[in-house]
């Protein structure tokens, strides 16, 4: 009885605190957090007059977005042990990671994002390249886009880039999205392509936001909880 009381009041407190906090969110008009997500999709737009254009964004079964209107939530069921992996991806991200997997079944039966990279309307199979041109300042921890086999793709330390671009000819590709530490991350990217007929085209650079959402324990609930009513309390005393 006490453990159903305790585990009423956490799922209380998650609800107010969602509600509570989703104001330092408002950047983003929409958030992602299960479902199947294409986070890097680099589509080929051509009006057949004008010369054609590489576009990079974000699309999901209900449609396309414009990578800074997407707030791309990784959940804390992500969390888990990264002793499958290879060392590299151990040294980087840690023991125990956030991590999308690229096996897509295991995403859908954890319930967060199945991740790709997809190169969309394209006229042949020359590769397109995806380039992370920075990394926020404020990431609170690591970052690494790899394959099934530990080879990283993209990397980043903190706010510095590490493994900086990859390159793909396929049209759909799922990878690892690992990230080291919970909070907001940032990154800069573009892609890139080599048209046979006019040459070097390049998308504008495109910022993604990634909230890695922390494991919740029931003190840290009750600890934010508190400070969020105290908050809330102290603004309508004021009013």
């Amino acid at each position: 009885m006490k453990y159903e009381k305790t585990n009423s009041i956490l799922s209380l407190l998650i609800g107010f605190l969602s509600m509570a906090l989703c104001h330092h969110v408002g950047w983003a008009t929409t958030t992602i957090f299960n479902g199947h997500t294409d986070i890097f999709e680099a589509e080929y737009e051509q009006d057949g007059t004008n010369t054609p254009t590489v576009h990079l964004g974000v699309h999901t079964d209900t449609g396309h977005y414009e990578p800074a209107d997407v707030l791309l939530e990784v959940g804390n069921a992500a969390y888990g042990s990264t002793a499958e992996f290879s060392p590299t991806i151990i040294s980087l991200l840690g023991a125990n990671a956030w991590i999308l997997p690229a096996d897509l079944e295991a995403a859908d039966q954890l319930g967060i994002i199945q991740a790709g990279v997809v190169k969309a309307g394209f006229p042949d199979t020359q590769p397109v390249t995806f380039t992370m041109v920075a990394a926020g300042a404020a990431n609170p921890g690591n970052f690494a886009l790899f394959n099934s086999g530990s080879a990283i793709r993209l990397s980043a330390t903190g706010s510095e880039v590490g493994t900086s671009s990859f390159s793909i000819t396929t049209g759909h590709i799922h990878y690892n999205w690992g990230f080291s530490a919970p909070g907001i991350y940032t990154f800069d990217l573009k892609a890139s392509y080599t048209d046979a007929v006019f040459g070097a085209l390049e998308s504008a650079v495109e910022t993604y936001t990634f909230n890695v959402i922390p494991e919740p324990t029931g003190g840290a609930l009750l600890l934010i909880a508190f400070s969020v009513g105290l908050s809330l309390r102290r603004r309508f005393l004021r009013s």
